[in-house]
């Protein structure tokens, strides 16, 4: 029964996805956003690797080695997700080269723990639709995040459980969700989006960039694209959504 719950859960999390989804524009990459060097992408809640397939794309358009970290979707206990991303980055940073980390939606939420790590090397970190609250998702998506996690607290493997949001599992992961960054942060959101509340995406240590179109489309869309492209070649610096 848990697991038809869960199966249940996870099939209308990916209407709401689909729902918003966009097809992906034709954008050509301006030689002025070019760059080069590793990136890893990290997918959030319920994201796989062919969902970040337009995002990865365009990355490696500009120039950019490109590895992409969805381990169990996004769903599973944040201290161990975010374990995983530190081999993750040790790996794509072999070579004494600064690694650049974007993190979508819960994916941002790891990828910002993990920029905080000194021994790491970390070049710049770049959010998208990235909530730095726990309950800075939409009432219809937290009742989804919670059947997740009381399905893995009763067993099933490789979930989210309750003490991961709320216990001491992994205290030491949310109390890192709004620590220091202390490389360059620029952080891409919508007002328009329905899953995650825009508010607390904003960060006050943080470039931000504002973007319309849907949670989705922050993968997709040409506006989110180009504020991606630019918020990585330059770093800390927020720019315009519309230039």
């Amino acid at each position: 029964m848990v697991q038809i719950s869960v199966s249940a859960s996870l099939r209308r999390v990916r209407a709401v996805w689909k729902a918003e989804a966009d097809d992906v524009p034709p954008l050509e990459a301006d030689d002025r956003w070019r760059g080069d060097g590793p990136v890893v992408l990290v997918g959030g809640w319920c994201t796989t690797d062919p969902t970040l397939a337009p995002l990865r794309s365009w990355l490696e358009r500009l120039g950019y080695s490109v590895t992409t970290h969805t381990d169990g979707a996004g769903m599973g206990c944040a201290a161990r997700s975010t374990e995983r991303l530190r081999d993750v980055v040790r790996a794509a940073g072999d070579g004494g080269r600064g690694v650049r980390l974007l993190g979508y939606s819960r994916g941002g939420q790891f990828a910002r723990v993990v920029a905080q790590d000194p021994e790491l090397p970390i070049r710049s970190l770049v959010t998208l639709g990235t909530p730095f609250d726990l309950l800075g998702v939409s009432r219809p998506l937290m009742v989804q995040v919670a059947a997740v996690a009381v399905a893995g607290t009763l067993g099933v493997p490789r979930l989210t459980r309750l003490s991961c949001l709320y216990g001491a599992c992994c205290a030491g992961f949310r109390g890192l969700l709004r620590g220091p960054v202390p490389v360059p942060f620029t952080t891409i959101y919508s007002r328009q989006d329905r899953l995650v509340r825009w508010q607390a995406c904003v960060d006050p240590t943080a470039g931000t960039v504002e973007v319309p179109g849907s949670h989705l489309g922050l993968l997709t869309d040409q506006t989110a694209l180009r504020a991606v492209a630019r918020s990585l070649h330059r770093g800390d610096v927020p720019v315009a959504a519309g230039n």
